[in-house]
């Protein structure tokens, strides 16, 4: 007698966002001059979802559709940065009440890690304290999602952040915390500047996600608005509502999401588990419920960005491309190439060269 079939896997509610955030956008591109009935429309979402004060939901289509409309209809490319200036503590409904209430930024950021699911469902958010007493939070993508959406998401992020670090512990503790992105530079990275001289950092070579790091002397300035029991009774009550969502279904489509925005850097295996605080053993099993490999999957996007930059860069050499993908040695390059195109770089550009001409 055969044993009995596994049950089917539970099936995962959508990831969701809060509307408010995207409301504070429609709002701000609507007094830029944008029609904002017609980017709802082209998003697919009724007016009447869109209040700030509503305590509704979008689901991560209706996002990501929402960003593209407001990217079309602007013009603009800095949509994330300027949707995390009008993020402020009282934007996060009962949670930012907690968190003006917190005796120090500690606290803030203990408060905000456990419940960061209530701000958004596409990022995690980690918080420790390490050497010297410094904090180290980490807000990680846990779903995969369109690049432009990532980048949007992770802008919007890190200036919030920023605005709400500066607005609780003061300006003058500015340059005691600094935020770095693991994305490209923006075209706007002067508007950071402006906003911090040397409080942000970009590396297209890093993991995609923001990590903050906080010195000791800012983290336990008391803040002004403390209130203890506050704290503690918002923070049973937060515990209560929707529980953290699950991990996406599709663990394949998540960590290409991750190898493609990390250019230049060979991304391992245990980078991926430790970023997402798990061990690299459940990370290699959900690929292998999917019939992926970690290596597979990563040999084929760095193959990808090869074969995008040896077209791309023409007037670099092959041995620039190796360089920009990670390898110390061209002629493991080549090789690796070779295997997976079945030319080298030189005669996979010259025949790209004959298919363009023709």
């Amino acid at each position: 007698m055969l044993p009995p079939s596994p049950p089917p896997p539970a099936r995962r509610a959508p990831r969701r966002v809060p509307v408010r955030y995207f409301a504070l956008m429609v709002d701000w591109l609507r007094a830029q001059g944008v029609d904002g009935a017609r980017l709802l429309a082209l998003a697919g979402i009724e007016p009447g979802r869109m209040a700030l004060a509503d305590d509704g939901m979008l689901a991560l289509h209706e996002a990501q559709a929402l960003i593209d409309g407001a990217y079309r209809l602007s013009g603009r490319q800095d949509l994330g940065f300027e949707v995390g200036l009008r993020i402020k503590p009282n934007s996060h409904g009962l949670l930012g009440y907690g968190m003006l209430s917190c005796r120090d930024l500690d606290q803030v950021l203990r408060l905000a890690s456990c419940h960061y699911h209530l701000i958004t469902e596409l990022f995690s958010m980690r918080y420790r304290r390490v050497a010297a007493g410094h904090g180290e939070a980490v807000f990680s993508p846990v779903t995969a999602m369109p690049l432009c959406v990532l980048r949007f998401h992770m802008e919007s992020i890190a200036v919030s952040v920023h605005q709400h670090l500066a607005l609780l512990a003061g300006e003058a503790q500015q340059g005691r915390w600094r935020l770095s992105l693991g994305m490209s530079q923006p075209r706007h990275h002067a508007r950071y500047t402006a906003l911090s001289a040397d409080g942000f950092r970009f590396d297209e070579r890093a993991l995609p996600g923001i990590t903050l790091r906080i010195d000791a002397a800012a983290l336990e300035q008391p803040l002004p608005l403390a209130a203890p029991q506050v704290v503690e009774q918002i923070d049973e009550h937060l515990e209560s509502l929707r529980p953290r969502p699950l991990p996406d279904a599709s663990w394949g489509d998540y960590i290409t999401m991750l190898l493609r925005e990390s250019q230049g850097q060979q991304v391992t295996l245990e980078d991926i588990a430790r970023r997402m605080n798990i061990s690299a053993r459940t990370v290699d099993r959900k690929l292998r419920q999917e019939q992926l490999q970690f290596r597979e999957l990563s040999q084929r996007v760095r193959f990808e960005r090869a074969r995008d930059l040896l077209l791309a860069q023409r007037g670099h050499s092959v041995a620039r491309v190796a360089e920009q993908l990670g390898f110390t040695d061209p002629a493991n390059f080549t090789r690796a190439f070779r295997r997976r195109a079945g030319a080298t770089p030189s005669a996979f550009r010259q025949l790209a060269g004959m298919t363009v001409g023709a």
